[in-house]
């Protein structure tokens, strides 16, 4: 099966309930979501900041000299309710989605520089764990690339990849 995409894929996730639903983000910014027994892109959306005036300042200078972000990875929430994007300039964009239609839920400003992963944490309320390439997951002394969240009855653990 081929998609036409447009853009290059950086990071894909399937829906955790409906596996034909499968998130696409791209080095443009783009993220949607495709249906893939009708090859059918149901909803889509390009980075834009949706509060400039809440943004730092770093932030604001960037954005002032290029205005376009890739996306380092995309993820949904273990309901299906919600999917976080990573964006490779500070942000984190949660939407929530449903009846193929995106809303915007949250916007994180989370790390200076590239955020490089996410995740969705669940067991009692819902967490989202991200690192960047400022190094911030509390004393990592190399920049994280990558988180996985696992739990074992009350054990909460996290996974980094350096």
């Amino acid at each position: 099966m081929n998609l036409n995409q447009g853009s290059a894929v950086k990071s894909l996730d399937f829906h955790p309930l409906q596996q034909v639903l499968l998130r696409v983000g791209t080095n443009m910014g783009e993220v949607m979501v495709w249906e893939l027994v009708t090859r059918e892109r149901f909803a889509f959306k390009n980075f834009k900041i949706w509060d400039l005036a809440a943004c730092s300042m770093p932030l604001q200078a960037s954005l002032a000299s290029d205005n376009t972000a890739s996306i380092n990875r995309v993820m949904w929430s273990p309901d299906g309710t919600l999917f976080g994007v990573a964006y490779s300039k500070h942000m984190v964009h949660i939407y929530s989605y449903s009846a193929n239609d995106l809303k915007n839920h949250l916007e994180i400003e989370a790390h200076v520089g590239s955020v490089n992963d996410l995740a969705f944490s669940f067991p009692s309320k819902l967490c989202i764990v991200t690192c960047g390439e400022d190094r911030l997951i509390e004393g990592h002394e190399a920049p994280v690339y990558s988180v996985c969240p696992h739990h074992k009855e009350n054990i909460q653990v996290l996974f980094m990849g350096y």
